[in-house]
C-alpha cells in the first residue's frame, strides 16, 4: 500500500471520463444532514441548492460563508489497495435580503473536477518488450452564480440561478522510456440557469416547506489544445473536437420543522442517457439521488439562546452518471454534523464528517472508501440594522 497526499478538490480514477466528477451543489448545515436542503428555506444559511430559499434570508442579516474540506480516501482492487490524502477550498457564498420581497446570492463553487493519476504496463508492438505509462488528469468546471428570489405570495417564493460555468478537461500521458509526453487540454464554457419553487404551510404547532428545481441541459462551448513533447522538442497537434454537456436536471424535497427539530428529504434526477462519452466503454444513464437528514438543538441552559448549538445527521444515495463496461459506479453515504456557535469574526462553524462509498471492487473496477470533514465559515453580519442614539 502506498500513500500520497494532492491539493485538490478530487482525488478519483473516475474523474477521467466526460467532464469529471460532478460536485454537489450543497452547503454548511446541508452537508450534515446527507446534503438533504431542496426543500429547506433557512434564514441563518445560504443554500444554493435551491434559489427560491433566499426568500428565507433575515432581513438584517447579511451571510458570508467559505467552505474547505480534506478527505481521506482508500482506493481497492481485488488485488491492490493504496490511500490518498487530499483537500481544498470548496466554495464561497454571500447572501442578503434586498427588499421585503427580493432577496439575491451570489458565489462561487466546481460544477465537477477532475484529478487522477494511473500507472500501466504495455507492451510494444510485435515483441515481448514492455515499458512504463503514465495517465494523469486535472482541471474541471467551475461556475460562479448570481441568484434572486422573489416572494410571490406570503407562503410561495421563486428564484434563479444564472451559472457561468468556464474550466478545462486536462488528460495527460507520458512515458520516460519512450521519451515523450503528450497533453490533450480542452477549454470549456457557457452559461446556464436553475429554476427553483418554494412553498411553506403550517399545520398547528408544526412548519411544512415543499421545494422544486429545474436546470436546463446545454452543450458546452470548447476549444483544444494538444501538445506532444519528445526529445526533439515541443509540437502543437491539429486542435481536437471533444463534444462535452451539462445534463437536464430535476428535483423536489420535502422539510418539516417544529420549534428547533428540522428534518427533510430530497429527490433528485440528472439525465446523463442522452450525453455521449468518447470511450465505447462507458454509457451515460439517468442519475437519481436520494438524501434525507435531521437537525436538533442541544438540550439545556443554551437551548434557545445565541450559544445553541444544533447537531445533524443525515444519509444519501447516489447513482453514477455513466456505466462502465455494464456495471453501474454508486455512492452511498451518511453524515453527521454540528453547528458550533461562535464570537467574534466568525459567526458559526458548521463541522460535518462524510462516510461514504464509491463504486465497486469487480470486473476490473475499483471501490473508493473515504471519509471527509467538512469545515464551513459562517459569517452574519448585521447590516441593515438601524442604529439608534440617545
Amino acid at each position: 500500500m502506498t500513500g500520497s497526499a494532492y491539493s485538490q478538490v478530487t482525488s478519483s480514477p473516475y474523474s477521467m471520463f466526460g467532464l469529471g466528477t460532478p460536485e454537489e451543489q450543497s452547503s454548511g448545515f446541508s452537508k450534515g444532514m446527507g446534503g438533504t436542503g431542496i426543500g429547506f428555506m433557512s434564514d441563518q444559511y445560504i443554500n444554493m441548492q435551491n434559489p427560491a430559499s433566499y426568500s428565507g434570508l433575515d432581513s438584517l442579516l447579511s451571510i458570508f460563508e467559505v467552505g474547505v474540506f480534506g478527505k481521506y480516501t482508500r482506493f481497492s482492487t481485488i488485488k491492490e489497495n493504496q490511500s490518498l490524502v487530499n483537500g481544498n477550498l470548496k466554495y464561497i457564498l454571500m447572501g442578503f435580503r434586498i427588499s421585503k420581497r427580493l432577496s439575491t446570492s451570489f458565489g462561487f463553487t466546481p460544477y465537477s473536477s477532475i484529478g487522477y493519476n494511473i500507472n500501466s504496463t504495455s507492451v510494444l508492438g510485435g515483441s515481448v518488450q514492455s515499458f512504463d505509462k503514465e495517465y494523469s488528469g486535472e482541471g474541471g468546471v467551475n461556475q460562479v452564480y448570481l441568484g434572486g428570489s422573489l416572494k410571490i405570495f406570503k407562503n410561495l417564493s421563486a428564484g434563479v440561478n444564472a451559472y457561468y460555468l468556464f474550466g478545462n478537461v486536462t488528460h495527460s500521458e507520458a512515458s520516460s522510456a519512450l521519451a515523450y509526453s503528450l497533453k490533450d487540454i480542452t477549454y470549456v464554457s457557457n452559461i446556464t440557469f436553475r429554476y427553483g419553487l418554494n412553498y411553506h404551510f403550517d399545520v398547528k404547532s408544526s412548519n411544512f416547506c415543499i421545494g422544486l428545481i429545474y436546470s436546463n441541459g446545454k452543450a458546452l462551448n470548447t476549444s483544444n489544445v494538444t501538445t506532444v513533447t519528445t526529445n526533439t522538442g515541443t509540437t502543437e497537434l491539429k486542435n481536437r473536437t471533444h463534444n462535452y454537456s451539462i445534463p437536464q436536471d430535476f428535483g423536489a424535497g420535502l422539510s418539516f420543522r417544529k420549534g428547533y427539530f428540522h428534518a427533510g428529504v430530497d429527490f433528485e434526477r440528472s439525465i446523463w442517457k442522452d450525453i455521449k462519452f468518447e470511450n465505447p466503454l462507458i454509457q451515460g444513464r439517468t442519475s437519481n439521488r436520494i438524501s434525507l437528514g435531521v437537525e436538533f438543538p442541544s438540550l439545556g441552559l443554551n437551548k434557545g439562546t445565541s450559544r445553541m448549538m444544533f447537531y445533524r445527521f443525515g444519509a444519501e444515495y447516489k447513482g453514477s452518471p455513466y456505466i462502465i463496461q455494464g456495471t453501474p459506479v454508486n455512492y452511498y453515504g451518511v453524515t453527521m454534523g454540528a453547528g458550533i456557535p461562535l464570537k467574534g469574526v466568525v459567526s458559526v462553524v458548521n463541522v460535518s464528517l462524510e462516510l461514504g462509498q464509491n463504486g465497486i471492487r469487480t470486473k476490473d473496477l475499483f471501490r473508493e472508501n473515504f471519509v471527509t470533514l467538512h469545515l464551513d465559515f459562517a459569517l452574519r453580519a448585521l447590516w441593515f440594522q438601524k442604529q439608534k442614539y440617545m
